[in-house]
């Protein structure tokens, strides 16, 4: 999908010959049969080096990919501090596609979050991580002005003091669509209530006694420490997770190797649970993502670009290779390109798909989480069954 993906998918092929060697070293373990003909299934041995290569590249293409995200971030922020000096039409569309390549990037990096928090002692800290900086839907009028309601939202209550620690009080205080801080309450800011937000919306006004109180200053000082927010969260996650810091790195790298590719699976499988099938609709009135950048399917093939690369990297190598059969393997790869063909052709945002492709994205997904997990069997092809030669009495 992009270059970094790319990237990454070059990250698991550097090892594509190690875990090339584990396939190599499967051999056929035949069982007494009573009756023929019987398929013979091979057992899956995990090659302990291709194990190490492979759990080793996959969690510095998390680093790579974290890296990405917060570099697309601070260039966000950037772009936002951009619009509040100067707020005109191109200032606030360059905001726009800042936040829109800042969120792909971080949608990427989610399967990565996950492994990282995976250990039990980390999980809480992952999901306040997430809820930082990911929580949806969020509620317009809770930050800003709606149509038929004017005094609404933090801009115009002035009880409220504009500062950062106070905006992550607020985050989800009474219930989880109050969202104050992370992309989607930026989202709101940047394209509005209603998806009509002006550029002279962000025009800094310096009339009255305290013109900090007008709702179009706090309006840009809410902006401000928004992006602010998104920023720290995103810049403390990347400073944990190098392998050098003993912080993040140490739970994971602390496994043996098949315990790494086996705590990869778990993530992953979760993703899949949590993260891609809350994502699409159960119907055409369902809360989505990213509905006023219009941007929920997009969010979804990133990170369905970053567990491919994972699992079935251009190439060859990956994940798949080393935790599934060939027929796993091959049903994997036909998944993934039939679900990135039907997300191709849905609408966007996604609630506008039609429902039957949205159940078929959801089977699509459940069919992939069962491949990975090893628990969805593939039935072998005709052509490919061995009869299984049986004792003749007397022999």
């Amino acid at each position: 999908m992009n270059g970094s993906i790319i990237q990454y998918r070059a990250l698991a092929c550097l090892v594509g010959a190690l875990v090339g060697l584990s396939a190599c070293e499967q051999k056929a373990v035949e069982k007494p049969q009573q009756a023929s003909p019987q398929t013979v299934v091979a057992p899956q041995p995990v090659n302990e080096q291709a194990a190490a290569e492979l759990s080793l590249a996959i969690w510095q293409a998390g680093e790579a990919q974290v890296t990405h995200a917060h570099a697309a971030v601070e260039t966000l922020q950037r772009a936002v501090d951009g619009l509040l000096a100067q707020a005109d039409d191109n200032k606030l569309e360059n905001a726009r596609l800042a936040w829109l390549e800042a969120h792909r990037e971080f949608a990427a990096a989610l399967p990565y979050i996950q492994l990282a928090f995976s250990p039990g002692e980390l999980r809480s800290q992952g999901r306040k991580l997430l809820l930082s900086l990911d929580s949806w839907p969020a509620q317009a009028g809770y930050l800003d002005t709606v149509p038929g309601y004017s005094e609404s939202g933090i801009v115009n209550d002035t009880a409220i003091d504009l500062t950062l620690a106070n905006l992550r009080k607020q985050h989800r205080l009474t219930a989880h669509e109050e969202a104050s801080t992370g992309f989607h309450a930026l989202e709101i800011m940047l394209w509005g209530p209603t998806s009509e937000r002006a550029a002279e919306q962000f025009l800094a006004e310096s009339g009255g006694e305290k013109p900090e109180a007008l709702a179009v200053n706090r309006r840009r000082e809410l902006t401000r420490l928004i992006a602010k927010g998104v920023e720290e969260d995103m810049a403390w996650l990347a400073r944990r997770w190098p392998t050098a810091a003993n912080s993040l790195s140490q739970s994971y790298l602390s496994l043996g190797p098949v315990a790494r590719l086996q705590q990869i699976r778990a993530a992953h499988t979760r993703v899949i649970d949590e993260q891609l099938l809350r994502r699409l609709p159960e119907s055409s009135e369902s809360d989505v993502e990213s509905s006023r950048a219009a941007d929920s399917k997009q969010a979804i093939l990133a990170i369905m670009a970053t567990l491919q690369s994972n699992w079935i990297p251009t190439g060859g190598g990956g994940l798949a290779e080393v935790l599934l059969d060939r027929h796993q393997v091959a049903a994997l790869r036909q998944a993934f390109v039939d679900f990135e063909g039907l997300l191709l052709r849905m609408e966007d945002p996604i609630e506008l798909a039609e429902l039957a492709q949205l159940a078929q994205a959801r089977k699509l997904l459940e069919r992939i989480a069962g491949l990975m997990a090893g628990t969805t069997q593939v039935p072998v092809p005709k052509q490919d069954v061995m009869p299984v030669s049986l004792p003749v009495d007397g022999e």
